[in-house]
């Protein structure tokens, strides 16, 4: 019967994709993100500015021996600190510390705890806390001049020479 159930749920998922949970019995509905990509572009362009992160992110750094790497993560980590502090105050989820056990309510909101291993169907769920997780109460970007391209997270730096 296990076998049948699986080969069933393996085209359901296949021709349906992520539809194919909705038919689960009591599953939460997925949350669906929509909106505008400036916000996101934005951001990255903050983290660029202050930490240098796009630059250390595209850099291929196996050439680089650890204790170099670690010198320039401690920049960059300290800049990228900068814009979370500076435009966005953030708080866990969950207040227990990673590694505490942890009982939900039976309505506990999905897009805010993700549930692995036997989740069950309903009632109360109890398990270990293995992320946090981050909420963001307020986020407070700077606003960008409208002749401003969206798409442009940081832009190139030149030199003019004399």
């Amino acid at each position: 019967m296990r076998l049948f159930t699986a080969v069933r749920w393996f085209f359901r998922i296949l021709f349906k994709g992520d539809a194919a949970f909705a038919e689960l019995p009591g599953a939460a509905p997925k949350p669906v993100f929509t909106g505008s990509t400036e916000p996101a572009v934005q951001l990255l362009g903050l983290l660029q500015k202050e930490g240098r992160l796009l630059d250390f992110l595209n850099e291929e750094i196996d050439g680089y021996g650890d204790a170099e790497i670690g010198a320039a993560v401690r920049d960059i980590h300290r800049g990228c600190r900068r814009v979370l502090d500076k435009h966005f105050q953030l708080r866990p989820v969950l207040e227990e510390a990673e590694g505490a056990a942890v009982t939900l309510p039976e309505d506990f909101d999905p897009s805010a705890v993700e549930l692995y291993g036997d989740a069950g169907n309903s009632g109360p769920r109890k398990g270990t806390v293995r992320h946090r997780g981050w909420y963001a109460e307020e986020t407070k970007l700077p606003t960008i001049p409208e002749s401003a391209d969206p798409k442009v997270a940081a832009p190139a730096q030149v030199e003019v020479a004399s």
